[in-house]
């Protein structure tokens, strides 16, 4: 593969990269109707103190795919109050090894019981060894937080969750 051609799909995977993003500005919504926002509870898949690069996204909520076709899966999510089940994939260790791109995978399967109305929820990760375990951390209500979107030193913005 010629310098050329990698350099026009490293350029494509940016843009995609940088252009998807405007999705994750806000909680993707995983109910039916129009609650009020104040009757709702946010669980969060982005581990703000990861010390590592890491890619998360929610693939199912309760079962339920969220459109992950239409514009790649969320990295938090807004559900009404109660017990969820959540499946987090959860990559790390990214490497290019030309033709290809390595990286490791894990999918974790997530409950938080008894979510409720203006908490966040946030999954911590902890990896030993070959595996990963993952924990959710309640903020509490109506906390300072938010998940930081775009690319250092260019568009990066923070949005803050509300209710």
């Amino acid at each position: 593969m010629s310098s050329a051609t990698i350099f026009r799909i490293a350029s494509v995977l940016v843009l995609l990269a940088v252009s998807g993003c405007a999705y994750h500005h806000a909680p993707y919504a995983m109910y039916e109707g129009t609650p009020e926002l104040s009757n709702t509870s946010v669980f969060a898949a982005v581990d703000e103190k990861q010390t590592k690069q890491v890619g998360v996204e929610i693939q199912l909520i309760d079962g339920k795919e969220p459109s992950c076709w239409q514009v790649g899966c969320p990295i938090w999510v807004r559900v009404l109050p109660g017990t969820h089940k959540f499946l987090v994939r959860y990559s790390t260790d990214f490497r290019l090894a030309l033709p290809s791109i390595n990286y490791r995978l894990a999918n974790l399967e997530v409950e938080v019981k008894d979510m409720k109305p203006r908490h966040v929820y946030v999954a911590r990760y902890r990896e030993s060894g070959n595996g990963v375990a993952v924990y959710v951390e309640d903020l509490g209500e109506n906390p300072e937080h938010g998940v930081w979107i775009g690319l250092e030193g260019a568009n990066r913005k923070y949005h803050r969750v509300g209710f």
